[in-house]
């Protein structure tokens, strides 16, 4: 398997273990929202449910690659990871938020959704590297 391919596999399971840890809200903290804290478990819940959603479709379209149509495969993958680029967006919008009023448990959201776009940017750069749009 190329190393594109891992990297998209990586993607997932850390697609699908945020989603988790989202869900099960272990690990973040919404202090910063002051009194409007507990007015965000809808949304989160949502988005962890999208996040382990994307997640999985993309692992499970890696894995069927070699029986499905290529173009087909890239073409699912590549809209896969532009939704899941998409849904980074509000999630590490509101954690620099929060960043840029002082409260230090904002870090942790925020470098988590930068590693996923970081993951997500180097795929893409990977892809035009090589001169391949095959993913």
């Amino acid at each position: 398997m190329s190393l594109k391919r891992w990297l998209i596999a990586a993607l997932s399971v850390a697609s699908i273990v945020v989603g988790i840890l989202y869900a099960g809200q272990i690990g973040f903290s919404y202090s910063f929202l002051g009194a409007e804290s507990g007015s965000e478990r809808y949304a989160v819940r949502f988005w962890s449910q999208i996040s382990m959603g994307l997640g999985f479709i993309m692992l499970v379209t890696l894995l069927l690659r070699n029986k499905m149509n290529a173009k087909a495969n890239d073409a699912i993958l590549i809209f896969v990871l532009c939704l899941l680029f998409i849904i980074q967006l509000p999630p590490i919008s509101l954690w620099l938020l929060g960043m840029i009023v002082g409260s230090n448990a904002a870090i942790g959201g925020f470098a988590v959704h930068g590693l996923l776009i970081a993951i997500l940017v180097r795929i893409i750069t990977f892809g035009r590297s090589n001169k391949s749009s095959a993913v």
